[in-house]
This record gives structure tokens, C-alpha cells and sequence, in this order.
């Protein structure tokens, strides 16, 4: 008979929790990935001349318009990468890693480890990993 056996069932409970698995990793290199980018643009010189060169109204006008734009380019980059690599369903990764990332810098949740790294931004990067990691496992569909 073609019944449910405990063998079948244990091998699409092994395959779910590697999918899990797969996608929580893939979620978190991303993100560390977005945030020491970022990261590198800015300490490279690259945005950091520009910023601080600006007027008061120039870093309202960045706030109004450059930071949606950074998350933009940001969801156009992981989005692609993540569906790339097999992650599936990408959106809830791409639209809440951020907001969960947001919140953690806000109340200021990567305080504790700073002294783990010489760099603060590595600790802005390992909160950004474990944002986009948190969502990708609550985000999970069997």
C-alpha cells in the first residue's frame, strides 16, 4: 500500500530543514553582505567626501531622497541574489530584513558585542545577519 511511513516522512522532514537551513545562511550573508558594502562606500571615500560636505538642507534632501533610494537599490540587489540562490518566497526577506535590521540598530540591540570586534561596523554587519537570518526563519513555508 502506498501509505505514509516513517521513512518517507523523516526524509521530507530532512529536506524541509535543510531548505530552512539554506535559507536562514543565505539570508544572513546577505544582509552582512548589504551592510559592509554600504559600509566599504561610505569609509572608501566614495560617500564619505560627499557627506560631509553637506549643508544642513543637503542632508535633509538625503535623508528625503537618498536613504529610500539605498534601501531600493538594496532590495534590487538582495532580491535578485536571494531568488538566484534558491531562496523562495525573496519578499519577506528583502522588505522586512530591513525594518528588523532598523529596529535593532535604533534600540541599539549590537551595543553588547561592539567590544568583539575593532570595528564597529562588523557589529552593525553581524546585527544585520542575524535581522535578515530572523526573518528568513520566521518568514519559513513548508
Amino acid at each position: 500500500m502506498g501509505g505514509v511511513t516513517e521513512q518517507s516522512t523523516a526524509g521530507r522532514t530532512g529536506r524541509t530543514g535543510r531548505r530552512l537551513l539554506f535559507r536562514v545562511i543565505l539570508s544572513m550573508a546577505v544582509g552582512a553582505g548589504l551592510v559592509l558594502a554600504w559600509t566599504w562606500a561610505y569609509e572608501s571615500g566614495f560617500l564619505k567626501s560627499w557627506l560631509d560636505s553637506t549643508s544642513m538642507s543637503t542632508f535633509l534632501l538625503l535623508v528625503l531622497i537618498g536613504l529610500p533610494l539605498a534601501l531600493v537599490s538594496s532590495l534590487v540587489v538582495a532580491g535578485p541574489v536571494l531568488w538566484v540562490l534558491g531562496v523562495r518566497p525573496v519578499w519577506p526577506i528583502i522588505l522586512l530584513g530591513p525594518v528588523v535590521l532598523g529596529l535593532g540598530l535604533y534600540f541599539k540591540v549590537h551595543e553588547p558585542v561592539l567590544g568583539w570586534f575593532s570595528n564597529r561596523h562588523h557589529a552593525e554587519a553581524l546585527l544585520a545577519a542575524v535581522s535578515y537570518g530572523l526573518v528568513g526563519l520566521v518568514t519559513f513555508r513548508r
